[in-house]
């Protein structure tokens, strides 16, 4: 072995550019390879960083009406599934809600999660410093106690022991701080439209009775299974429970269900589809670099066959000469293997800082496990590509390289490169319809456009502390002066108010029913999503109004209720009709009547390609149950971030006390609500980008070895009369047989593919004919240009220098 290894090694540095090119062309394919495997192990492969992560799950209750099976919980609920006994070892509620932390310098808005006293025992996290809370601290009115992120702990306090057992100021109540989470503890709760993007400080949420049985769905619930309990034995024991409590409260439970989701399925399911089918694009691609590169020691291995007969007469058998040529092959994969981990080593860290909507990157890392794959694909690429040359040259037929039975070898090797050209054909046509149909979609997804305009649009949330703020009416005054004030800063053409802005994740949703139609019975209610605005909010948007008037001066507190609503509402509630003038009745505590004024267009609050959802819009001066509301406010200048200072100012005169947070642009709101197919996009659309360059070599290397191999016949042809144009098109002949060979088998792949990524495109069907038919076209012109050169050389032959050949 080490003299194979030796003589190896002496071979490929008698030929640089070959084995410069052939360890690229594999290095390229095992750092494509390498970097998405990481992905494919951090997200998909690796447990949850829990203790005993199998056994967790996450419960939901299920709207049938709408098909949400996702949905937040209600608190009542919540302490009914805590009562069942034998089914949950743990069971815990989370929300996500920010807080003001003041008394130390500049009021800044933290990320806030309050849980149940089960939740950090459940997870099995352990306290970096102090203790963490538990039930004896989840009870009303006791003692305020706090929990740091550890971020949070090294980036306000400097990683300071001593700030255990110290108070600070949430929300304008003082928190004993008895303990710091370690920087591993990673968990991230449902959305919210309240949230800093951040979890700082973790509180418990010391729920009051009245509080238990409060209206609305807003908790996530967290279980761990009891010893021996199944995910589908508790799914069939929660189906049994919300069949009773539908029989038993069909006013608050009918139409809902319960269910119970695997935690890894719950934080990972979103992309295990994209990600599967990026994996097995890569495989393609690294296919396709074996097979060029099988060309590559093919081609070698016609001109090596006379070395190769002087060794068998030498007394070499074949297995040894097999053997010395594998050895060759994986030292060749080798050094595009350690070309490849270091290639990928720089694509995972670029990978990790564009951040793409990708849940648990921060654990995405080559590893040792990432490094053992890389070893793996290393030596399967290895044997791939050099077991055609090994074999070819190691047939005893093959050993004498002289007189018909060399030729009869090149003209077998011949087709064995075809076959390997027409196959990364076929995998780059794979590859360029899934591009393609990712292309077309996110063209579509962008096209249908979020219902309003989103350029040079500020958003900024700010929370109307309760302490100071008690009142609907004063909550409803403090965001009119701010509004009115931002509208009247230099730069600023409009600015309005609204509860859970467009694209910012969050939301509230109640049952709706039209006065002159017939009640539904409950669970067939008619669901609108409700939001409270400032009365220019639709003019800042530019949000259309369709029919009737939106809000003015004249629906202040003390008016008649009205409301606006979208066209979706419209149709549902009154199909064919006109909706002004009518009533509608909202049960928000007491049942509410408004008379609808106006229709507005649809606003897509979740991102492009999803469908709107019927929307109701109230003036804010009637009432506003929240205690937050976020500013929009449409610049003149093109850099909406550069008015915050100002924005701030203002606030600042206002209420010093008051941060202003979760800032950003609409525009990038609306990059990110499409960030998981562009990842899709771009990822499909690369590797098919590389699998294309690589055919088109491939193609390139197959004809103009072939032309050179057959310069003896083509002079002969051209003695006899063959005009250049005829040997031209002999030769691209020869090459879109191979192409047309190869789209008959890619377009069957391609509908596989078409199939997998139905989940993932939007507007295009999965055998789109114009995707079809630009992808074969492209491909066609690619083999046209890549058998260009060698046509025009074989077209300039000189007959007498061929005949001269041998």
């Amino acid at each position: 072995m080490t003299q194979d290894l030796r003589l190896a090694v002496r071979t490929l540095r008698k030929r640089p550019l070959f084995a410069v090119v052939g360890a690229l062309t594999i290095g390229l394919g095992i750092a494509a390879s390498t970097t998405v495997y990481s992905v494919v192990d951090a997200v998909l492969l690796e447990p949850l960083p829990y203790a005993d992560p199998g056994r967790l799950v996450s419960i939901w209750e299920h709207d049938i009406q709408r098909g949400n099976t996702t949905n937040v919980v209600s608190p009542a609920n919540f302490f009914i599934w805590q009562e069942q006994e034998g089914l949950f070892q743990d069971i815990a509620a989370v929300l996500e809600v920010s807080a003001t932390l003041t008394g130390a310098g500049e009021a800044e808005r933290v990320g806030g999660v309050y849980t149940t006293g089960a939740f950090f025992r459940l997870l099995g996290a352990v306290p970096h410093l102090g203790r963490l809370y538990d039930e004896r601290d989840d009870v009303p009115n006791g003692p305020r106690v706090v929990v740091l992120s550890h971020g949070f702990f090294q980036r306000r306090f400097g990683g300071d022991p001593a700030v255990i057992g110290t108070t600070i100021t949430l929300d304008g109540r003082a928190h004993e701080v008895i303990g710091v989470l370690p920087p591993e503890f990673d968990f991230e709760p449902a959305a919210s439209a309240n949230s800093t993007g951040t979890r700082d400080v973790w509180r418990p949420a010391r729920f009051s009775a009245e509080a238990r049985q409060a209206p609305g769905r807003f908790l996530q619930v967290l279980a761990r299974l009891a010893p021996g309990v199944t995910v589908e034995a508790a799914q069939a024991h929660m189906d049994a429970l919300a069949a009773r409590l539908r029989a038993e409260e069909p006013d608050r439970q009918a139409g809902w269900g319960i269910n119970v989701v695997p935690l890894h399925e719950q934080v990972v399911g979103g992309v295990r589809r994209a990600l599967l089918v990026i994996f097995g694009a890569v495989g393609f691609v690294l296919l396709i670099a074996c097979a060029n590169v099988a060309n590559l020691l093919l081609a070698r291995a016609t001109d090596r066959e006379k070395e190769m007969a002087v060794r068998a007469a030498l007394g070499a058998s074949g297995g040894r000469i097999a053997r010395q040529l594998m050895t060759e092959s994986l030292v060749l994969a080798a050094a595009g293997g350690v070309l490849g981990v270091l290639l990928s080593w720089w694509a995972v860290d670029a990978l990790v800082a564009l951040g793409p909507a990708i849940p648990r990157i921060g654990s995405i890392a080559v590893d040792g496990g990432v490094l053992l794959f890389a070893l793996a694909v290393t030596g399967a690429t290895g044997a791939l590509f050099g077991l055609a040359p090994a074999l070819r040259l190691s047939r005893p037929g093959l050993r004498s390289a002289l007189g018909e039975r060399g030729r009869a070898g090149r003209r077998e090797g011949r087709r064995l490169r075809s076959a390997l050209v027409v196959a990364e054909v076929a995998l780059s046509l794979v590859l360029l319809v899934g591009a393609g149909l990712m292309v077309r979609s996110f063209t579509r997804l962008l096209a249908t456009g979020p219902g309003f305009d989103p350029e040079r649009l500020l958003v900024a949330s700010i929370e109307a502390e309760p302490d100071r703020y008690g009142s609907h009416a004063e909550r409803a005054r403090f965001f009119e002066a701010l509004a009115e004030r931002v509208a009247r800063l230099p730069g600023v053409e409009a600015a309005s108010a609204i509860t859970f802005p467009p694209l910012a994740g969050g939301g509230s949703a109640t049952y709706i029913w039209a006065n002159d139609r017939p009640v539904p019975p409950p669970g067939e209610l008619p669901v609108a999503d409700i939001r409270w605005v400032h009365r220019d909010y639709f003019r800042t948007l530019g949000i259309p109004v369709l029919l009737g008037r939106v809000f003015d001066e004249g629906d202040h507190a003390g008016a008649p209720l009205r409301v606006v609503v979208s066209r979706a509402m419209a149709q549902e509630l009154w199909p064919g009709t006109d909706p002004l003038g009518k009533t509608i009745s909202m049960p928000w505590g007491d049942t509410l009547v408004a008379e609808v004024i106006g229709v507005v267009g649809d606003v897509r609050h979740q991102g492009p390609g999803v469908e709107p959802r019927a929307k109701i819009y109230w003036d804010h001066r009637q009432f506003q149950p929240f205690t937050q509301m976020s500013l929009v406010v449409r610049t003149a200048g093109e850099d909406p971030l550069a008015l915050v200072p100002q924005v701030r100012a203002e606030l600042r005169e206002m209420d010093p006390d008051l941060p202003l947070y979760g800032v950003s642009t609409m525009e990038s709101l609306l990059e990110d609500s499409v960030a998981r197919t562009r990842f899709a996009m771009l990822a499909l659309g690369g590797f098919a980008a590389v699998a294309l360059i690589l055919a088109a070599i491939g193609i390139y290397g197959v004809m103009s070895y072939a032309v050179g191999q057959r310069t003896r016949e083509i002079g002969v042809r051209m003695a006899l009369g063959a005009r250049r144009a005829d040997i031209a098109r002999m030769v691209l002949g020869e090459a879109f047989v191979l192409v047309w060979l190869a789209l008959m088998v890619g377009l069957a792949g391609a509908s596989a593919l078409a199939r997998l990524l139905e989940g993932l495109i939007y507007g295009v069907g999965t055998s789109d004919p114009v995707t079809l038919a630009g992808v074969s076209a492209l491909l066609a012109l690619t083999a046209l240009v890549a058998t260009w050169l060698p046509a025009r050389r074989a077209s300039r032959v000189a007959p007498v220098e061929a005949m001269r050949e041998e």
